[in-house]
């Protein structure tokens, strides 16, 4: 299914489709294998195969996009005439339009596919479920992989072309009221920690029976990895990209070179990190650059994308999303440098306090200062003296990210691949953090 060749026909055709016209094509070709379970039976299990073509045509000043599924050369043909016609509806833009990037390397990089293999995926989801029983305990989870090729193509001579995958475990353990839950995320199946996910998701929920009310306000917290990437998926999707700078609706306008997180947060996009995951090359086929973003607590850089480098006289940095795309570019590959604390040595420095496993449902309430609001999720604990102490019921926060990454006094040295409720992943250790807001608190 993934297959370079194949893509690249159907791209080569639907350029010649465009004529005279310019024209980029992006195929994208998918196999997701996914397996889900509740106690040690499966209830699911499913490979799919997906494919798409993308074709973008521009002529005169104006563009059009159509997409199709059906991945035959009459299918794309209809596609591309689908795109022409609609850009010959559209008005004149009043910005012109971006080059398209000219030829590049065929290709940047090739992980390759992850290989399914069903009688190791047995394996493990049987010793998920082994791990929860022995300990009593309700299991319930998810084991997947999706590989993807992308090739993308225009009439100014570029072919590029990338294979990744991204494989994930995901438990969440059950015992009486106490619920524990633990993830781990790598680019095959093989590598994932399935052994350290069932530990640690059976050690919460055992406990976390039995949890006290405490009341909102301020306290210490230390954020385990997926709570941080909620934070930093918000600010990647909110507060990077060059247009929302330009627009004014990012934190960031107005404060390029100036201090806007503590002096100990370095933050990059960088899709060549040895953890993370996704493509090297951008919707308009760009190859993606490392970007400094902030350092030592300073706003030090943007990600651009064709059109906004054309507004602020700069060069690309290979962040575009499939274009025609109103939002303008975005990081994907965000790594928050970690420090030198193991957690235990975080959670020693807290006199009283939280530990966070994730939070739910978090959505963004105030663009310009990053203010969150959320749940805390599948295990909740107090601090006190530098100790767990016992769990908590589940708390609602709502705090900007721009005052809580001001406040952090410690980062952890267990950097790994995280990810949040809504997709996508970034890099992140564990932080402690002071004064976090928590508006309310639940009876769960």
């Amino acid at each position: 299914m993934l297959d370079a060749d194949r893509a690249r026909r159907l791209a080569v055709h639907a350029l010649r489709c465009a004529g005279t016209d310019e024209a980029e094509v992006v195929v994208t070709l998918g196999d997701h294998e996914l397996n889900r379970f509740t106690h040690d039976f499966p209830v699911q299990n499913l490979r799919r195969l997906t494919g798409s073509v993308a074709v973008r045509v521009r002529r005169d000043g104006r563009q059009g996009k159509a997409t199709t599924s059906t991945l035959d050369e009459d299918a794309v043909a209809r596609t591309v005439q689908r795109a022409r016609d609609a850009a010959g509806r559209q008005p004149a833009g009043s910005e012109p339009l971006a080059a398209l990037p000219e030829q590049g390397p065929s290709r940047l990089r090739e992980l390759g596919p992850d290989p399914s293999d069903p009688a190791a995926t047995a394996a493990a989801v049987a010793q998920l479920a082994q791990a929860a029983r022995g300990a009593g305990c309700a299991a319930a989870g998810i084991h997947s992989g999706l590989s993807t090729l992308r090739f993308v193509a225009n009439s100014g001579g570029l072919e590029v072309c990338d294979i990744d995958s991204v494989a994930e475990v995901s438990l969440s353990v059950f015992r009486e009221d106490g619920a524990g839950w633990a993830n781990s995320i790598a680019p095959t199946r093989a590598q994932l920690a399935c052994a350290d996910v069932a530990e640690r998701a059976v050690a919460k929920a055992v406990s976390s029976r039995n949890p006290a009310s405490v009341p909102p306000g301020r306290y210490t917290v230390v954020l385990e990895p997926a709570a941080v990437s909620s934070l930093l998926l918000f600010t990647a999707g909110a507060g990077f990209g060059a247009q929302q700078v330009a627009e004014g609706t990012s934190f960031l306008s107005g404060r390029l070179g100036q201090p806007v997180f503590g002096g100990n947060v370095d933050i990059v996009d960088d899709c060549w990190h040895a953890l993370t995951v996704g493509p090297v090359f951008d919707g308009e086929g760009r190859a993606r650059q490392r970007v400094a973003l902030v350092e030592r607590g300073v706003a030090a850089g943007l990600v651009h994308d064709a059109q906004t480098a054309r507004r602020f006289g700069c060069q690309s940095t290979g962040h575009a999303r499939p274009q025609p795309c109103p939002d303008g570019p975005m990081p994907e590959n965000l790594v928050l440098a970690a420090g030198e604390s193991p957690r235990a040595a975080l959670i020693a420095g807290v006199k009283r306090g939280l530990l966070v496993t994730q939070f739910h449902y978090s959505n963004l309430v105030e663009p310009t200062r990053l203010t969150l609001t959320g749940m805390t999720r599948n295990g909740t604990f107090l601090i006190e003296n530098g100790e767990i102490v016992g769990p908590v019921r589940n708390l609602r926060y709502t705090m900007s990210v721009v005052e809580a990454f001001g406040r952090i006094s410690g980062l952890g040295s267990d950097a790994t691949l995280a990810s949040a409720l809504f997709g996508g992943h970034v890099v992140a250790p564990s932080l402690r953090i002071e004064d976090f807001q928590f508006s309310s608190g639940t009876e769960f």
